[in-house]
């Protein structure tokens, strides 16, 4: 693994590279910008391929911003999933994992990953949170890697019920969805986990944070990718030094900000902090004008240079936030996360002693303001996520990850 993050070039010759990102997701369509961009650098020809950039949740607008080519190809409908995530909670979860087909038609959207790869003929498709494409690469016969955060890697490693979950929904449903497109192809029948299990995968996460996963044959954690969105400073910016403890919270793209704000705006309106908020595009304008005069609002901003300026961070347990933002800066952190990703996310920071952790659905807003204080007065987590400051700035993920790239398509 050493060699590949040396920073040489493996592949030979300039290569063509297809980028099957989840749109839907600010992380995991930036994390795949900034890949595309070094091995742009490097004169590879790169493509993405997703749903519509111009849906109001869709994060490819930045894909085009980046000046990429941008070819549809069909995605699972996670908007809409979502909604009834942030209505019903889990329960929604469990019936839309058995009805994939009105949200998720794998039939559909591998067909339209099959049509995106004719048209590029890449040497190499990479896949972000996008289950299907390697299947669409399989039968394509184009070499596939994925990215996936390596705590996320173990929700598919025995022995977790969420490996149990998704080994009975591949049996029941989704190998007989597989077959079928086996068959029309004439591709041998190839079991999803094997494919899974040996495929190149990168973990954009600091090197000894923790373990990975051990059923995973081929796996690089590779340092953070995760950069600052190219955003205006907001225009109350100045404010930000006037003495005022300043605490940031964002929750990403997938982060339960609204119910958040009006759960704790009495309690947080008292405090004598100032809370700089990107919204990301999750506030309604009403939620926003209701604000206390304590709160400041923006869609975007450069995240590094208002945490240059704050004690803590509340944000939803995102990976990116979490490194690039919080640790990059120094900044201790209180997780809120919305679904078991996150949550996996934010225990890494409650073991290493930078961040702290509770429930985001069942706000207990005094409960809420003691975590916070301790993440401000108790030295320890300042410590702590300064001890990793460093590190995260140095990293170089995007570049090793471009290595790793590399190497497979060098064969």
């Amino acid at each position: 693994m050493s060699g590949l993050l040396s920073g040489s070039n493996v592949a030979a010759k300039p290569s063509r590279i297809l980028f099957f990102p989840l749109g839907w997701v600010l992380a995991h369509t930036v994390r795949c910008i900034e890949i595309a961009n070094v091995l742009r650098q490097r004169g590879h020809e790169v493509f993405f391929a997703g749903d519509d950039p111009n849906h109001p949740s869709s994060r490819l607008g930045l894909v085009q911003d980046a000046g990429f080519p941008l070819l549809y190809a069909r995605e699972p409908n996670l908007p809409d999933i979502w909604s009834r995530f942030q209505r019903l909670g889990w329960k929604a979860s469990f019936w839309d994992m058995v009805h994939l087909r009105y949200w998720a038609p794998l039939s559909k959207i591998v067909e339209s990953q099959l049509q995106a790869i004719e048209k590029v003929k890449p040497d190499l498709v990479v896949g972000d949170a996008t289950v299907s494409a390697s299947t669409a690469a399989y039968i394509a016969g184009v070499p596939c890697a994925g990215v996936m955060n390596g705590y996320a890697a173990r929700l598919l490693t025995p022995p977790t019920p969420t490996y149990y979950a998704a080994k009975g929904l591949d049996r029941y449903l989704l190998s007989g969805i597989r077959r079928r497109l086996y068959q029309k192809y004439q591709r041998p029948d190839q079991n999803a986990f094997d494919m899974l299990y040996n495929m190149p995968m990168i973990s954009p996460d600091l090197p000894g944070l923790y373990s990975l996963p051990k059923r995973f044959r081929d796996y690089h954690m590779v340092g953070p990718i995760s950069p600052d969105l190219a955003a205006p400073l907001p225009d109350w910016f100045d404010e930000l030094q006037d003495g005022t403890p300043n605490v940031y919270i964002t929750m990403g793209s997938t982060g339960l900000l609204e119910h958040f704000l009006c759960s704790t705006y009495p309690t947080l309106g008292a405090l004598p902090y100032r809370f700089m908020v990107t919204t990301g595009g999750q506030v309604s304008e009403e939620v926003m004008n209701a604000a206390p005069s304590n709160f400041r609002f923006t869609r975007y901003a450069p995240g590094s240079q208002l945490l240059a300026h704050a004690r803590a961070m509340l944000y939803h347990g995102g990976n990116g936030s979490m490194y690039h933002q919080s640790l990059a800066a120094g900044v201790p952190m209180l997780a809120l996360p919305a679904h078991y990703e996150q949550r996996l996310n934010a225990q890494i920071g409650v073991r290493q002693k930078f961040g702290l952790q509770m429930s985001v659905r069942r706000i207990n807003p005094n409960k809420l303001v003691r975590q916070l204080e301790r993440l401000m007065h108790e030295p320890v987590f300042r410590q702590s996520a300064q001890r990793f400051s460093s590190a995260v700035q140095n990293a170089n993920g995007a570049a090793n990850a471009a290595n790793v790239l590399e190497s497979v398509m060098g064969g």
